[in-house]
């Protein structure tokens, strides 16, 4: 029930000239709110002997809190080193009745598998840190986004040291492989701006979503990855893409003109995506990241051509 009410507050409030920053920060926050207090519930009804020595962390959009109304879940599990087997058990159990509890409420599971429940997403601090080893000095396209989800993780529940000690092992690991970087970075110029002609939008030309134009891949993509590249290359862990931008105009690596002209493109483009799904619950569809240029003004599509 309150999980619907997040989504018919946010309904209600695209269009009341709130931006669409404050309300991925609303979004995000009672999402958090949500989880924690069905952490809170599982843990007193179910787990009272559960460890307290791990942190459940969420990742990608969730981690940044950047979240619409089209999201699934991306998290995992830092551990301590020296659980014992049946804490271990214990944590096991758990990660899994939570995850199926969270299904349960409408946070779509993963499609990639990227869950607590899946052992691959829920190790030790040291086995996390080999795991990363293996992905920075391996940038095949996997491993790409496997640590691009992972670097923007955010201690939602548990033990916050875990999460600084594994970002200070990031951060280390990146300067001794530096090359990880440029293949990422490589992987964002693969999402060409879909601009042709006399800048005339390109839109899915077949499929479900013919005449569609999917505003994820479009530009918010080549955004968030992008600036996390640059971020991350200047030793930024933390933050979301806009706290990432105010960070790099701090390094010198961008102007602040720069920074804030790259910014308003993102909340343009995320405002537009945000739209369109509000419009696709109130009739009844999936809310998804295309969009549907009929339902633009002149107006708007000349800010989503700015944008892009």
């Amino acid at each position: 029930a309150l999980h619907d009410r997040v989504e018919g507050l946010v309904v209600h409030l695209v269009g009341t000239g709130i931006s669409s920053r404050d309300l991925g920060r609303m979004i995000a926050h009672l999402n958090d709110r949500i989880l924690i207090r069905l952490i809170t519930l599982l843990r007193s009804a179910r787990y009272p002997d559960l460890t307290g020595r791990f942190a459940f962390i969420v990742l990608g959009s969730e981690g940044r809190r950047e979240q619409t109304l089209a999201t699934d879940q991306d998290n995992a599990i830092i551990h301590a080193n020296d659980l014992t087997p049946d804490e271990l058990k214990r944590l096991e159990e758990f990660a899994n009745e939570l995850i199926d509890n969270l299904i349960a409420i409408g946070v779509p599971a993963c499609p990639g598998g990227i869950m607590a429940k899946n052992a691959q997403w829920r190790r030790s601090l040291d086995e996390w840190s080999e795991v990363l080893n293996h992905w920075l000095s391996n940038p095949i396209s996997d491993n790409i986004l496997h640590g691009s989800m992972l670097f923007d993780l955010r201690t939602l529940f548990g033990d916050p040291a875990l999460e600084q000690s594994l970002k200070e092992h990031i951060a280390a690991r990146l300067q001794i492989e530096p090359m990880f970087l440029r293949y990422a970075a490589a992987n964002v110029l693969r999402f060409k701006t879909p601009l042709g002609m006399f800048g005339r939008i390109k839109v899915e030309k077949a499929g479900q979503h013919r005449g569609l134009l999917d505003v994820k891949k479009a530009g918010i993509f080549a955004l968030t990855e992008g600036i996390k590249v640059l971020a991350l290359e200047a030793g930024i862990m933390e933050g979301g893409t806009r706290e990432r931008l105010s960070a790099l105009v701090d390094a010198g690596v961008f102007n602040r003109s720069r920074a804030d002209d790259m910014e308003t493109c993102f909340n343009t483009l995320v405002f537009f995506r945000l739209r369109s799904q509000v419009m696709a619950v109130r009739a009844g569809r999936e809310p998804s990241n295309f969009i549907d240029l009929q339902h633009f003004t002149r107006t708007e599509k000349g800010r989503l051509k700015l944008a892009l």
